[in-house]
């Protein structure tokens, strides 16, 4: 049965690749709960620490997709003000507690559009992050693997103890043939959160949101992906999408704040947390809008998504 809800055919343009690298960690060291949500510090740090002889081959193209500049099309300056990643990380967080040497942790990563051409030098970046540590200068590690998934979802090994082509070669995926195999629900539909979810609004984080108000979120989440990295612009009308969202009926929202960690500033201490739990909502607007919530649960939504935070899934009824 094929998908019946519309989505643009701009979406054809679009590909993406789907990695698993595989790290076996090499000492005894303790991960906190949601631990693996901090990879961006880890990552940038290592990024500044990298070898002066690769600092023009590997640290530019690593720069242009962990930190992307300001595009220099106007139009997408002033929707897209702060570009993200082109890549999405999304951690096990149930990996947590103390990890012992030989156990091997997987990070699932999407390189979309542009991020996919700096896969060989992040490779060596995550190979520079494991004489570092995983986490805060502990959980060194030596990077096994790196797997690959089709679009079907078969999943074949790239790289392995070393062995590989000069470049990895990983299947190309098509972001709506990608579409195409999800389900179109017929019921109402249930957002899972997976992770934290820390939305911003002024400044300042919400602690209570329906479906009205998370829906622009992964509206923008989605759209400005596309723009900023796959050179799409999609044909939409956000206000109208955003009167439809208005009318889906939220009839079970058990989301709630939840603390995780800590920010120790100069003179005091933040706690930082999201809303986990889950929402349940149903509608016929969502036969237009389900597409979007569909990308979403592929590029997670909300602050530090790309590195793991504002993960979910959707549950069908």
């Amino acid at each position: 049965m094929g998908y019946c809800a519309p989505f643009p055919t701009e979406l054809q343009q679009v590909e993406y690749v789907k990695l698993y690298f595989h790290l076996e960690i090499d000492s005894y060291f303790d991960l906190p709960v949601l631990g693996l949500l901090q990879l961006r510090r880890e990552l940038l740090q290592t990024l500044g620490a990298m070898p002066d002889h690769d600092k023009s081959d590997v640290v530019r193209p690593l720069r242009q997709l962990l930190q992307p500049d300001l595009s220099d099309d106007p139009v997408l300056r002033r929707q897209i003000q702060k570009p993200t990643p082109a890549l999405v990380i999304s951690p096990d967080i149930s990996l947590h507690g103390l990890i012992e040497p030989r156990q091997r942790v997987v990070l699932p990563i999407i390189f979309i559009g542009s991020g996919i051409n700096k896969i060989d030098p992040f490779v060596g970046l995550v190979q520079h992050l494991g004489a570092r540590g995983i986490y805060h200068g502990a959980g060194q590690f030596i990077l096994e693997a790196v797997e690959a998934e089709d679009g079907s979802g078969l999943r074949s090994m790239l790289w392995f103890d070393g062995k590989s082509q000069d470049k990895l070669t990983p299947p190309i995926c098509n972001l709506s043939w990608w579409l195409e195999r999800q389900i179109c629900p017929e019921n109402s539909i249930q957002l899972e959160m997976m992770t934290p979810l820390r939305l911003l609004h002024q400044g300042k984080p919400l602690f209570k949101v329906g479906f009205a108000k998370l829906f622009p979120f992964l509206l923008r989440r989605v759209t400005a992906l596309l723009a900023g990295h796959a050179g799409v612009e999609l044909p939409l009308d956000p206000q109208r999408l955003i009167s439809l969202a208005n009318r889906v009926v939220s009839f079970e929202n058990q989301l709630f704040w939840k603390d995780w960690r800590t920010l120790k500033q100069e003179q005091r201490e933040q706690n930082l947390g999201g809303l986990m739990g889950h929402l349940s909502f149903a509608g016929d607007e969502l036969t237009e809008l389900i597409w979007i919530l569909q990308l979403g649960s592929l590029f997670n939504f909300g602050k530090g998504a790309t590195y793991g935070a504002g993960q979910y899934r959707l549950n069908y009824s």
